[in-house]
């Protein structure tokens, strides 16, 4: 009995171990991408760099993302990711075919999706029932 006691709490333990570490991770990618698509945003708003720089800066922004990604895909769900993936493809190619004004919205698109994704992997009561 005392050696199912010790390995239920050491299971229990790495859990919320594991479980903090995965939240901590979230939490600095999600934020992460949220201030580089600020940035973004702000670019294309006040026209201050031209198609070339936003298409760079949009392409560093989604290889960040990309190597977020597959670290990501352990913890949440893959259909959230893959909508934040399609919202920043959908980025690329609006300023890529310099449609910059449509690029905004699809920037607020992702930043809510991003909000969305955090709000919902935090570890509250409301989400475990």
């Amino acid at each position: 009995m005392k050696k199912e006691l010790i390995i239920t709490v050491i299971i229990v333990i790495t859990i919320f171990v594991a479980s903090f570490f995965a939240q901590n991770y979230i939490n600095i990618s999600i934020s992460d991408m949220n201030n580089n698509l600020e940035n973004l945003k702000n670019s294309v708003i006040n026209e201050s760099k031209d198609s070339n720089e936003l298409s760079d800066q949009i392409d560093e922004i989604y290889n960040k993302w990309e190597d977020r990604y597959k670290i990501l895909t352990c913890y949440v769900e893959h259909s959230e990711l893959e909508k934040v993936n399609t919202e920043l493809k959908l980025i690329k190619g609006f300023i890529e075919v310099e449609e910059e004004k449509q690029s905004v919205s699809e920037i607020e698109n992702c930043l809510y999706l991003l909000k969305h994704l955090k709000d919902k992997q935090v570890l509250n009561l409301k989400n475990i029932f």
